[in-house]
Formats: C-alpha cells, sequence, structure tokens
C-alpha cells in the first residue's frame, strides 16, 4: 500500500507539471517600435503633427502617435539625417478613424519630408502632372533620399491602388535629385492629417483622417 500512495503522488506533481507547461507565458509579438520625435508644421495652422510622440498603442499597427491630426491647411516637415535612403516599399491600410499610408526605406538613414495639400501634383524633373485617383491631392516628398545604386537597394516599382478608402490611390515613388516625389489621392474634400518616423525598420507614415 506504501508503494501504491507514492506513486500516485509522483503521478499528481507530473499532471501538475505537464499542466503549467502547457499553459506557458506566450502570447502575441510585443508593442511596435517606437515613433522618431521631430518635424514641424509651417502654414495657416499652428499644429505640428509630429512634433512629440509617445510609445506606440500595441492595438495600432506600424505604431502609432499620441499627437493628434493638424488641419488640411498644414505642410508638415522634417529634415533628413545619416544616409540617403530608397523606398523599398509602400502599403495602405484603413484604420478606426484614418487610412494610412506608410513608406518603409533601406539605405541606413532617416529620410526628411514635406507633406501638404495641392490642387495639382507636377512631377519632379518633367513638370508633367501627376494623374491620380481621387478628388483631392496630398503631396508626399521625402528628402535625403538616393537611387538605387546610391543605397543598393531597389525602388517600390509600383502604383498602390484604386482602392476603396479616403485613400483611394498611392503613386509609386519616383526619385530625382535627392528627393523622392509620391501622391496621395483622397476622396472627398481635403483631410486632416499627420506624418511622422517610425524605426526599425525606417518609415514614414501619413495618416489620412477619416471622420
Amino acid at each position: 500500500m506504501t508503494r501504491i500512495r507514492r506513486a500516485s503522488v509522483g503521478a499528481l506533481a507530473a499532471l501538475v507539471l505537464g499542466t503549467t507547461a502547457a499553459c506557458g507565458t506566450g502570447g502575441p509579438d510585443g508593442d511596435g517600435p517606437t515613433p522618431t520625435t521631430g518635424g514641424s508644421a509651417s502654414a495657416t495652422a499652428p499644429a505640428t503633427p509630429s512634433a512629440s510622440v509617445t510609445a506606440p498603442a500595441p492595438a495600432a499597427p506600424e505604431g502609432e502617435p499620441a499627437e493628434g491630426f493638424a488641419p488640411a491647411t498644414t505642410t508638415a516637415t522634417a529634415e533628413p539625417s545619416g544616409a540617403r535612403v530608397t523606398v523599398v516599399d509602400v502599403r495602405v491600410g484603413t484604420h478606426d478613424g484614418y487610412d494610412r499610408v506608410v513608406y518603409e526605406v533601406a539605405g541606413g538613414g532617416v529620410p526628411g519630408y514635406r507633406v501638404g495639400y495641392v490642387d495639382q501634383a507636377v512631377q519632379d524633373g518633367s513638370g508633367e502632372p501627376v494623374d491620380v485617383a481621387g478628388d483631392t491631392v496630398l503631396d508626399v516628398w521625402l528628402t535625403g533620399t538616393g537611387y538605387p545604386h546610391d543605397t543598393g537597394h531597389d525602388e517600390f516599382p509600383q502604383d498602390v491602388g484604386p482602392r476603396e478608402g479616403t485613400v483611394v490611390q498611392v503613386t509609386r515613388p519616383l526619385t530625382f535629385e535627392g528627393m523622392t516625389q509620391s501622391v496621395v489621392g483622397v476622396a472627398g474634400e481635403r483631410r486632416p492629417f499627420r506624418v511622422f518616423v517610425l524605426q526599425d525598420p525606417v518609415r514614414v507614415v501619413v495618416d489620412v483622417q477619416t471622420s
């Protein structure tokens, strides 16, 4: 009888240990990377879309700044730093209250930007109008960029869209003399927006408010 009772205790202990190991401590990936501060807003609006940010909210894709949206009359700007970069990916997503355009870059540096609405986007170099779906045009310029032979990375080769949503199309990035242009077509009237930079990998994010 003594041997039987000891075996039962051992089996119970093994069962408890096995259950604990099965539960584990795993879960979803950690929070996204922390946004980089910097940048300024000009024109008629006093708001600064990228002047102060905090750690990203866990539920927000691509990270999430704490700042609100700047008025549509704003021009958001920031200076580049480090080595030249090339835009290697462009993606668009629809989220609660905004559509998000992400420009991922590679090459070692952090690009600057100048983002604002224009009546008609004009292609740098040729001076030709840029055709893009949508009713209003948000002109995105990334500065401190280089050609693929400068950075060793291929430039993203295609438009994104047309698509449903507030951001209906984003034109492929085109680089000329250290600047890369991409045009965001927006449905309806000019809407508030915000711009900020994320790290690991480096991304310039443009959010356009939907409501």
